[in-house]
């Protein structure tokens, strides 16, 4: 099982988001230990200091992007700016109420990874997009308005009650299994995971923003390592006590449908059933995210097939 960990973590090193994701599936398989995902965390550092936009400026402000796919890539990416910090704010009621030290000295790794994340997107968006915003809180309050009702619903509502219910007590099993479903399987595993795929396909297929497109994969490579940490906590909280997996099944089948919204460009009419300006369908997106949380599923122990 140790080799088998090995190889699949090694994967998430590989430059390609395919391979990540790839890599990702094999780290669901293999559920290393806390340990070792920190130990892969300590390998793969990167500084969102070091990522070059020069190129990506020269093409940003040439006729390569339509103006729908402008305001499409910036709806997009401004879901990922402000997620990332949603979710570092919310995360340390989770390290907290860790379930042993190794559980939470990885979740403060995360911590720093989400951080690291939220300052990516804000240099990204002053030097490329041209944001003048003076700080960090300034560029994310410009962002917010683009963000529907189902965004606000699942990172304000959700998962901010999730975090504040830990804060509170922090010895709450029932809130750590609930929060932690929310986060690494349906927000990290299934939605961020499922859109940054797409937008890095394309990307790739087209030798499109370069620094972008490595920092991004960065940014999933860190975001597998945490949802590698979901899989694994919950398939042992479910060992523990069979009960919590009907708190896992009740969250995703509540949390689901808000986020399915949630993807869905502001720009289409229908958010079931559009055509993507980068040219994937919704058909596509839902039936990749769909295929994803079910291999969480089945390694945390429980039937796809209850997930309706």
């Amino acid at each position: 099982m140790e080799t088998q960990t090995d190889e699949s973590l090694e994967l998430l090193l590989d430059a390609d988001i395919d391979q990540v994701m790839a890599g990702l599936d094999r780290i669901v398989e293999a559920a290393p230990s806390y340990e070792k995902l920190f130990s892969r965390w300590e390998n793969q550092g990167w500084n969102s200091e070091d990522i070059d936009f020069s190129k990506d400026v020269v093409e940003w402000n040439s006729d390569i992007w339509s103006d729908e796919q402008k305001e499409f890539l910036k709806w997009s990416l401004s879901s990922f700016f402000l997620g990332e910090e949603r979710v570092t704010t919310e995360l340390l009621p989770f390290a907290i109420a860790a379930p042993s030290h190794e559980a939470r000295l990885f979740l403060a790794t995360q911590i720093s990874d989400e951080a690291r994340h939220t300052v990516f997107f804000d240099r990204f968006y002053r030097e490329v997009f041209g944001s003048d915003a003076k700080t960090i809180t300034e560029n994310l309050k410009l962002q917010r308005p683009q963000m529907n009702e189902q965004w606000g619903e699942l990172f304000e509502g959700i998962l901010h009650d999730c975090s504040e219910a830990l804060r509170i007590n922090p010895t709450d099993t029932e809130a750590m299994v609930r929060g932690v479903t929310v986060y690494m399987i349906v927000i990290e595993g299934t939605l961020a995971l499922t859109g940054a795929r797409f937008i890095l396909s394309y990307l790739k297929e087209n030798d499109l923003l370069p620094g972008f497109r490595l920092g991004f994969t960065n940014v999933n490579r860190d975001e597998s390592r945490h949802v590698g940490f979901g899989v694994k906590y919950l398939a042992d909280a479910i060992r523990e006590d069979p009960a919590n997996a009907s708190i896992v099944a009740k969250t995703i089948k509540e949390t689901l449908p808000i986020g399915t919204l949630a993807l869905a460009p502001p720009m289409v009419d229908d958010p079931y059933d559009f055509v993507s300006p980068l040219g994937y369908t919704s058909a596509e997106i839902y039936g990749y995210a769909a295929k994803s949380l079910s291999k969480k599923l089945a390694a945390v122990g429980l039937d796809p097939a209850m997930i309706d």
